[in-house]
């Protein structure tokens, strides 16, 4: 709350005429004492600050009741002490001075008190809007070297009012000390050239956090053309930092993962290139992989690229294949989830692992069947490991394969050099038996 000498409430009937008749009661007794000095001259000299006081404390309808009631008071004083001097002309044209003056000073203070109240609902407008923005003012003395911060400005740096900074010196506490040198140069140009200038700094409030702070000061100069007043509002601009921050960290992380994936479909392209009989073969299975790929980029784009569930690349990946809903793939495993990295190359060897038994293992037969299942271990030296076994059934009779196929050596490579994993692909003849073993 603000800080103030009068509150500005309206009072009720009762208080105003007790306000009004306790004042000029005050002022007729101070008349009384004064009447060897006075006589019966300037009657209602006293009256003029009570009927004043009363206007601005109660309102202008108490101060025309102190303005009447002390015109009343008056009239009964000159009468009681003085015999016919109150129908005197001396003293008519002493009441009617005083009741000039007096109306005069109830317009004049009821004019006042409408102006302050509403300075003070201006004052709580901006106050409630600068708290609700995160912002507050301030105001520098050139001459007295005095700072005076708003109460806003003190809460947006964990202060209570009364604690704010008085001087310059004072604000410096509250300052990143790496800050102290780039402010100083800002304000002393300011002071110099007379410009508007901006600039941010990191501030340290009462309970030792870091805010990151956005500044805008003026000066204003006396008349003679020296510095005066600086005045200025500050700003929390924390929140607009990280997201620049997470902005930048976001962009740099997208070019990075845009190269490595470009870099995964030139090498797609390449070696499909060199194991495709013709221009057909070699669409029909770059644009198999490519999909693979982007379903690996769907399930991760879900969870905005922070990691991805095992479980969900397994059911991506098995789509083009009829899915994991028609009794013919089983799965069972614990709740895992993996980097982006490992997430997209663990995708392209299960896309690799489903189109070979979809060609010529267990899923290009109806009454083949594909168990799928995995666990987290710990190793000797404690580090977590996800193991997985695949296992092929009812399907054509296998054999051992004379020479591995790029599918074959793409699951190798990535699971081994780009995962740093152990692989075992056993060829039994009811059915291919992969394991493998990667850190997570």
């Amino acid at each position: 709350m603000l800080i103030r000498f009068t509150t500005l409430s309206p009072l009720s009937w009762a208080a105003s005429a007790l306000h009004a008749a306790g004042a000029v009661g005050a002022a007729m007794l101070v008349r009384y004492a004064l009447d060897p000095l006075l006589g019966d001259e300037l009657p209602y000299i006293t009256l003029y600050p009570a009927v004043l006081f009363t206007a601005i404390a109660a309102g202008g309808w108490a101060g025309m009741g102190a303005l009447l009631l002390g015109m009343a008071a008056t009239f009964g004083f000159l009468s009681f002490d003085h015999g016919p001097a109150p129908f005197s002309a001396q003293t008519l044209t002493g009441l009617g001075i005083y009741l000039f003056g007096g109306a005069f000073s109830v317009v004049a203070a009821s004019s006042l008190r409408g102006a302050a109240a509403r300075l003070e609902v201006a004052q709580e407008r901006l106050l409630t809007t600068l708290e609700a923005s995160r912002a507050g003012t301030w105001r520098w003395d050139f001459r007295a070297n005095a700072v005076d911060w708003d109460p806003a400005l003190a809460r947006l740096f964990g202060l209570d009012p009364a604690e704010a900074p008085r001087q310059r010196g004072d604000f410096r506490r509250y300052v990143h000390p790496d800050d102290h040198e780039h402010i100083g140069r800002v304000i002393d140009g300011a002071t110099e050239s007379g410009s508007t200038v901006d600039y941010e700094f990191r501030a340290i409030l009462a309970d030792g956090s870091l805010r990151w702070m956005y500044n805008r000061s003026r000066l204003l100069r006396d008349t003679k053309g020296g510095p005066a007043l600086m005045v200025g509002a500050c700003l929390d601009i924390t929140e607009r930092k990280r997201a620049e921050e997470r902005q930048m960290l976001l962009v740099q992380e997208l070019n990075h993962r845009v190269k490595n994936t470009l870099s995964v479909v030139q090498s797609l392209a390449l070696h499909t290139r060199r194991g495709s009989r013709d221009l057909d073969s070699f669409q029909e299975t770059f644009q198999a992989r490519l999909m693979a790929l982007s379903a690996t980029h769907n399930v991760l784009t879900r969870e905005l690229w922070e990691s991805a569930s095992l479980e969900d690349i397994l059911h991506a990946e098995m789509i083009p294949y009829g899915g994991l809903d028609k009794g013919r793939v089983s799965v069972a495993g614990e709740p895992i989830r993996l980097k982006p990295q490992q997430a997209l190359g663990f995708g392209l060897a299960l896309h690799e692992l489903a189109t070979n038994a979809a060609k010529y293992g267990a899923l290009s037969v109806p009454q083949g069947r594909l168990d799928i299942s995995w666990r987290a271990e710990t190793d000797a030296a404690g580090q977590r490991r996800l193991s997985m076994d695949w296992v092929e059934q009812g399907g054509p009779m296998v054999e051992p394969p004379k020479r591995l196929g790029f599918g074959s050596r793409l699951i190798e490579r990535t699971i081994r050099d780009e995962l740093g994993g152990l692989l075992e692909m056993r060829f039994q003849p009811e059915g291919l038996r992969c394991s493998l073993n990667l850190p997570l």
